[in-house]
């Protein structure tokens, strides 16, 4: 299955939205992917993960050191696929540390999140998140 992920899938709903592409994930079993397969295309990317077990996807995720892999963690439905619960979410707080200005507005996500104990934001908390998206991109948003 894919999922939209990215500033799209929680912005979306906003008529000023602005993004510069869309971004997809999701799992397969193909044993031709060892780990992670990114297709991009002229405004799209997919990022293909080889399915393991989430307690492998959390250790990939950390070892890896990347903030950004933390975005795929914040989809509620890719989470559900993986049984990935609000528990398991809270490994990975160390990745945060690291997130670029351009994707702290996931952290507002992350942290709402945590303090939900589920995977769900309120309209204050999704509208908290879309402004820091929008003050750390002034030169989209004019």
């Amino acid at each position: 299955m894919r999922y939209l992920m990215g500033s799209r899938y929680f912005f979306g709903i906003y008529e000023d939205f602005i993004s510069h592409d869309t971004d997809y994930v999701e799992l397969t079993d193909d044993e031709l992917v060892k780990s992670l397969v990114n297709i991009k295309g002229k405004d799209v990317d997919i990022f293909v993960f080889r399915r393991k077990s989430k307690e492998q996807m959390i250790e990939d995720a950390l070892s890896s050191n990347l903030a950004m892999t933390i975005g795929k963690f914040l989809i509620p439905e890719f989470c559900k696929e993986l049984s990935f619960t609000i528990s398991d979410l809270k490994k990975l707080r160390p990745l945060l540390d690291n997130l670029d200005k351009k994707h702290l507005y996931e952290k507002v996500i992350y942290d709402s999140y945590i303090s939900n104990n589920d995977f769900v934001l309120s309209d204050e908390q999704r509208l908290t998140a879309y402004r820091l998206y929008k003050d750390n991109r002034k030169d989209m948003f004019k």
